[in-house]
């Protein structure tokens, strides 16, 4: 990275780290709507697993083929269950929203906000990333087109093809080319965000498009950012998961720690990426200082003509 650049990524770790209660704020908020969306499900595995010896099979372990038949079970329809998960889950996709605003002003200003400037600053930019959201997801639309024409074309290519493992690889290459197409867009989003806050704009059309301008012209030092410490999620958890498959099957109070801390480094990364791109920000597009105007120059006395 250059002069100015080095060291982005550490200074937002150390960034979220200071104002690490809005990363617990966040975390709780995820585990109390974990837990509404989990009573409907408990209430009715709990009609048929309270009263059957087969519950052993998923309380001391995880059982397959006990699991299968659970959901299979006509007294115990799943259905319900999952449209609560998916409320709770749309709740907590806008509430993420709302907050982001204050989150990105914590970081812009790096300092302790009082709740009231925080909650005025979620609702100043709240309805300016509602839309954002919109642009966001017409470039989504047009992507899920692009990937499906480029899918069939595909598709084609490996039914006529003479070699039987070119579909594989087609379809693995198109996979990456489409996650990099998806990191991309989540980091022009996420630049329009920023400069949103960081430039108190109000007008996001010419925000969208001056944040692609900026992304796309800085793209290789934005990218390596953003994919660096997604890196770091994805190597944490598969070593949570590598510790999760050694422990016996009847610790159920490691294995849900174990998940919580999953879910901790997903919030930290997820913060670590914004912190460390308002740093960036700020670094390559510096805020004008006001500059003070000269003090005036005391008047000179005047000199009264003498009779």
């Amino acid at each position: 990275m250059a002069g100015g650049e080095s060291g982005v990524v550490v200074a937002g770790a150390r960034l979220v780290w200071r104002r690490q209660r809005v990363l617990w704020w966040i975390y709780g908020v995820n585990l109390l709507l974990g837990l509404f969306a989990t009573v409907p499900v408990a209430s009715r595995l709990g009609r048929v697993l309270n009263r059957s010896l087969a519950a052993e099979r998923l309380v001391e372990g995880f059982d397959l083929t006990a699991y299968i038949e659970l959901v299979a079970h006509p007294s115990a329809p799943l259905v319900g269950g999952e449209a609560g998960s998916l409320f709770f889950s749309l709740v907590f996709f806008v509430f993420m929203l709302f907050v982001t605003g204050g989150l990105l002003e914590v970081y812009r200003r790096d300092e302790t906000l009082s709740p009231g400037e925080f909650f005025q600053a979620c609702g100043s930019y709240f309805w300016r990333f509602v839309r954002l959201l919109i642009f966001l997801l017409i470039v989504l639309a047009a992507v899920g087109i692009g990937a499906g024409l480029v899918g069939v074309g595909l598709d084609r290519l490996a039914e006529d093809s003479p070699r039987e493992k070119l579909g594989f690889w087609l379809d693995v290459g198109g996979g990456l080319v489409l996650l990099v197409v998806l990191m991309t867009v989540r980091l022009w989003f996420d630049m329009a965000q920023v400069r949103a806050v960081a430039e108190e704009e109000r007008k996001m059309r010419r925000t969208f498009l001056r944040a692609f301008k900026l992304a796309f012209g800085n793209f290789p030092s934005l990218f390596w950012l953003y994919l660096r410490i997604s890196l770091v999620f994805w190597v944490g958890l598969a070593a949570i998961l590598w510790v999760w498959v050694q422990v016996p099957p009847q610790a159920i109070g490691l294995s849900f720690l174990l998940g919580q801390a999953a879910v901790v480094l997903w919030v930290g990364t997820r913060l670590g990426q914004r912190a460390s791109e308002t740093l960036w920000y700020q670094r390559r597009q510096p805020v004008p200082t006001a500059v003070a105007p000269p003090e005036p120059s005391p008047a000179e006395p005047s000199v009264e003509p003498v009779a």
